[in-house]
Order: C-alpha cells, then structure tokens, then sequence
C-alpha cells in the first residue's frame, strides 16, 4: 500500500505541520546526504503566497529547511510559470519568486533559484508513451537527485483537479507545455510524470481555489499538508479532499493503470487525518463557467492554460463593467481549430493558434494574449465602451 499522510495545520504552526507530515509519509529517507535536491513548487504566475493560487511560501521555507538538515550538495527552488508568464526581463518564473515571498527565502537560506523554463533543455525519451514518447526537460530537473513537488491543491478546467502530477508541467521549457495540450494533457502529464517523477510531494492545501479562480468565493479552506511518496496516491487523496472520485481524474487513473503509483483510495494508507473530517464537494470549474461565462459560444480544440487564464480574465473584466448581459452575443475561438462552423454571435479570433482563421472576425494577436487585450477585442466585436472597462478594470486591480 501507498502511504499518504495529512496534517492539519494548528495555531498558523506550517513548519510543525510539514515536518509532521513528511515524518508521518516515512519521507525523511529521501534526504540522501550529498544530492542535488530541487524544490519545484506551483508558481505559475506572480500570485502572492496564501491566495491558493501558487504554493504558501511558508510551506516552501519548512521543506527547504528539512532538505538543508541533511546535508545536500544543493537545494534549488525552481519552477517554469505557464505559458504567458515566461517572458526574462518582463515576467517569468523569478519574478513570480519574487511575488509569492520565495525569493526571500531562496537569499536567505542561499538557495539558487533557476526558472525552468530557460534552462538547458534536455531530451528525454519514454517507453510505453500514451502520446509524448520524447520530450525536452529542464537540465536542473533532469540533473536533480531529489525532485520535491510543492503543488496547490485546486482545481482545473481540462483535468479536474491540478495537484503533485499536474504540477510536475513546471519542469518542461514553455513549448513543451503548450505540446501537452495539443497531444491530449491528460495522457501527456503521464508520460511526463513516466520521464520525471517527483522523489516526494508535499501539498499545500491549507488554502486551494475551486470554481474558474478568478473570484474570491473561488478560495478553498481545507487547512491541512499532504504529504506522500507517490505522487499518484497524493493526488487520489488530494482529490477526494475536495470531493472527486479517481474515475473523474483522467490522468491520476491512467497514471495508476501505468504503474506509477497507486490511484485506488482502498490500497492507500492515510496517516494522520482522516479524508471525511476535511473533506468537501467543491464547486468544479465546468460549473462554475457555466453559471459566470456559460452565455459565451466558445470554439475551441486544445487550448493552453495560458489562454484559459487570460480569457477568464477578460470575462471578469467584462462582468465587472456591467456588460456580462452582452457575453450571450460573443463568440470565441481559440487553440487549434482547423475550420468554422456558423456562427451566430460576434467572432473574437484569439492568440497564435487560430491565426490563420483571423480575417473571420476580430483578431487578438499574441500567445497568450494578456486578458486586457482580451477585453478589448471583445469591445471592439460588441461595441462596448472601452472606458467604461477600462474603469473596471483599474478598480479590481487596485490602481484607479
């Protein structure tokens, strides 16, 4: 059997909850003195630690400290952001460092830090593929002795949940995570967890987010660490925390069928916490994109995170302003679509992929293109006040 510990984070206590839990998971051996050891956290974009959208820095400091007691060679904090958020210079994964409070830790625990996404590419090749047999990794990653998953426990619009699997998309340069999409993401993050798989995984599910992410209410409590040498059983566990069978988590079943680890919650040992005392039926993304944006048409085949987040983002921006009756009258398209059905409501054509369809309406360039550039697309196709966005737009963001 799989062991899976959960501890419940008491008196704001992380660092007590995580040492506990990695204690409880019989982890410490993982530790070897003189390995080459990467914490790879969720960072996927410059979020500030405690919103459950990138992993709690405190969670990151507790593990660096327990790898920095055995001696390691290196501990390295590294992590590759989504696509949109890899830009050097502008913003990329060290300025999400910076924005979760890691960063500070990583200078005062002397930890060199390494965005993942512009670091040497190596290749990797993978037996019994579902649909990636080769596909390039990180050096760092690849190098590494000890990989250490720091995941946040939430939800995702095209995989149910993103937790210690998911999270695992950081070590690929940002082509080879759009490549994921384009494959099939659920057998792809199998057979990128087949190439690179995680020594241990350390949850952060003190605070998670549900639903689409982009509204408050969308922040999930569960209070607690999780903590597991498979990464397989820490995601079945995580799942049923927020309230999904395996069988709705394509690629923790299938990672199961593949061998990687054990995805059936009866051949999985919980330490600590039982799941029924936290767990709980969150909303999931589907439902709540139907009940914000479900007026909207969207075409689509394969869309990336990155363009997911930012069209969320525009949708938000448009609700704000007082136009989301107007969304019944939008039609997006995005990701690799080949062709155009009919089409009833005004085309917004959005981002790289779908180019070559671009004089069939409104085109927004970019790969992604940032959600204000969204917003005004979407202005322009329904002839919406910009300003009265644009107001909108700078009172969420706190700069009217």
């Amino acid at each position: 059997m799989s062991v899976v510990a959960i501890v419940k984070v008491e008196n704001e206590n992380v660092e007590a909850a995580v040492r506990q839990a990695i204690a409880l998971a019989g982890a410490l051996d993982v530790f070897i003195p003189g390995a080459k050891v990467l914490l790879k956290p969720n960072l996927v974009k410059p979020e500030a630690s405690g919103t459950g959208i990138v992993t709690d820095v405190r969670v990151i400091e507790a593990v660096a400290k327990v790898a920095l007691e055995h001696d390691p060679a290196v501990v390295i904090l590294g992590e590759g952001a989504s696509v949109g958020y890899d830009f050097p210079g502008q913003v990329d994964s060290l300025t999400a460092m910076e924005a979760n409070g890691s960063a500070d830790v990583a200078r005062r625990l002397g930890l060199p830090m390494v965005d993942l996404n512009h670091d040497e590419r190596v290749m990797v090749q993978v037996e019994n593929a579902l649909v990636m047999p080769e596909f390039g990794v990180a050096k760092t990653a690849y190098d590494a002795d000890v990989i250490v998953d720091l995941p946040v426990c939430k939800t995702h619009g095209r995989t149910g949940i993103t937790c210690a699997l998911k999270n695992m998309k950081g070590v690929l340069p940002g082509q080879e995570k759009k490549r994921t999409h384009r494959m099939g993401l659920d057998r792809a993050i199998v057979d990128l967890n087949r190439g690179v798989m995680p020594q241990l995984t350390v949850v952060d599910a003190i605070v998670g987010r549900s639903g689409t992410h982009t509204d408050p209410e969308d922040r999930v409590t569960l209070g607690c660490i999780v903590c597991g040498l498979d990464p397989v059983a820490v995601d079945a566990v995580c799942g049923a925390l927020m309230g999904f069978d395996v069988n709705e988590l394509l690629h923790v079943k299938l990672a199961g069928e593949a061998g990687l680890g054990i995805a059936d919650l009866d051949k999985i040992e919980v330490r600590g916490t039982p799941i029924a005392e936290l767990a709980r039926r969150v909303v999931r993304y589907g439902e709540a994109a139907r009940e914000r944006f479900g007026a909207v048409t969207i075409i689509e085949k394969d869309m990336c995170t990155g363009c997911m987040g930012e069209m969320e983002s525009a949708f938000l921006y448009i609700n704000k302003a007082g136009y989301g009756y107007r969304l019944k009258d939008l039609t997006l398209v995005l990701g690799m679509v080949d062709e155009l059905p009919p089409i009833d409501g005004a085309p917004v054509i959005v981002g790289k992929c779908p180019m070559k369809l671009r004089d069939a309406g409104v085109y927004v360039p970019g790969c992604p293109p940032h959600g204000i550039k969204m917003a005004d697309g979407i202005c322009e196709a329904l002839g919406l006040d910009k300003d009265v966005v644009y107001t909108a737009i700078e009172a969420l963001h706190n700069v009217a």
